[in-house]
Order: structure tokens, then sequence, then C-alpha cells
């Protein structure tokens, strides 16, 4: 008797002549990218002056990004990709704002933002500003009235200066300020402008009051109006 034929499977179900579908390929996590590619552009823009509120932008923007995105990686996966996003953008906006509180300070210095100091030294004494670039006596401060304004009163002063550094300084209206009512004043000066290395000068100036008060002059090798400038009290009436 003869054996039944062999049975062979069944043929692969046609798919209209084409090859077989594809797996359907994982749901992508489109937020990690984003933060991702927007902690680059903030990592960027952020150590550069007046830019970095460009980078803070991106960077608030990316980290939430990068939280929501780490919040889908439980579902999606890409958790890599999204940390690396918030991780980022983290570090840009600490850049940021740190670099926008030094420009913030630089710009109170030099356009006269920050508040006067209290004065520190007085009529006769010698002191050095700057981390010692200038050396500097005031010698006379005399307050009168004015011969140029009727009711107005004008202050006259005249100091000595060395200049202990090792660059030229100018001694121009930025490095020397008068404070009047607690608020800086640009003083007439006259005189020497340029002080080489090593140089020694007098000078004069004056200022004028409306009804006010001369609090004292202050002085600094780069911007009078800074933190660390020196202010001599102007003697009483």
């Amino acid at each position: 008797m003869s054996e039944p034929p062999a049975s062979y499977p069944p043929p692969p179900p046609s798919y209209g002549g084409g090859p077989p579908p594809l797996a359907p390929r994982p749901p992508g996590n489109g937020t990690a990218v984003a933060s991702l590619v927007l902690g680059i552009v903030a990592l960027c823009f952020s150590p550069i002056p007046l830019v970095n509120l460009l980078g803070a932008v991106c960077a608030l923007i990316g980290l939430v990004l990068g939280i929501v995105a780490l919040l889908r990686a439980r579902r999606l996966g890409r958790r890599v990709m999204a940390g690396w996003g918030t991780g980022l953008n983290a570090v840009a906006l600490v850049i940021s704002v740190v670099v926008g509180f030094l420009v913030l300070r630089y710009l109170g210095d030099l356009l006269d933002f920050v508040d006067p100091p209290e004065p520190s030294a007085e009529v006769g004494k010698r002191f050095t500003t700057d981390d010692g670039d200038l050396s500097i006596e005031v010698t006379s401060i005399t307050c009168g009235p004015s011969e140029y304004s009727a009711g107005a009163e004008t202050c006259t002063f005249s100091f000595d200066v060395t200049n202990k550094s090792d660059r030229t300084i100018y001694l121009d209206h930025i490095r020397v300020k008068a404070v009047v009512d607690g608020q800086w004043r640009d003083p007439s000066l006259e005189g020497v402008s340029t002080l080489e290395p090593g140089a020694s000068a007098t000078r004069t100036g004056d200022v004028t009051l409306r009804g006010e008060r001369l609090d004292g002059l202050a002085f600094d090798a780069d911007d009078a109006s800074s933190h660390s400038a020196v202010v001599v009290a102007a003697p009483g009436p």
C-alpha cells in the first residue's frame, strides 16, 4: 500500500504581489528632540552679553519641553535624549542668569545706576582705589556763592593723584564724580586728563549746587560710580 503524499505548509498570505509590510515603528519623542535642540542653541547664546536674554528664553522653553519629554519617556522611551535636553537647558539658564547679572552690574556702574557708597575717606588723607591703580589725596573742598548763577553755590576742589599702574589712565568724569544729595553728578575738571604710568599730577574742579548738598567726591581708576569707588566726605557746613 502506497504512503500518502507528504503535506506541505500552506503558502504565505498574498499581499497583492508586494513585499510583506514592515513592523510598525515605535512612536518617537519629538518633544525630547525639540528640547535637545533648544538646549544646544541656548548654551551657545547664554555666555554672550545681551544675546544671553535670547538664550534664557530658549532655555526656559527647552526646560519645559524637557520635563514634558521626561514624563512622556515613561511610555515612549528615549529617556536619555530627554535627560540631555533638560540638563543642557538647565545649565544654559544658569549661565544666562549669571551673565545677565554681571552685565546689569556693569551697566549700572557705567550708567550710574548704582547707588553711591557711604564716604570712607577724608580731606587731607591719602588713599588708593581700584586695587591700588590710583593713589589720591583730596587737598581741599570749599563751597561758596556762585559767581555765575544767582542763588546757586559752587564747590571747588583739588586733589593730588599718582598713577601706580602700568597703564595710562584718563582722569575724566567717568573716574571722578561728585555725590550730590546721594546722587551722582559729573563735575567740571581742569588740568591734565592723561596720566602715564608712574606719573603724578594735581587737578582741580568744581560742581554747582542749587539748594543741594555736596556729600563728597568719588574716585575709581575704572569707573567712579562703581561698587569699588572711594568717596571722600565733603566738609560740613
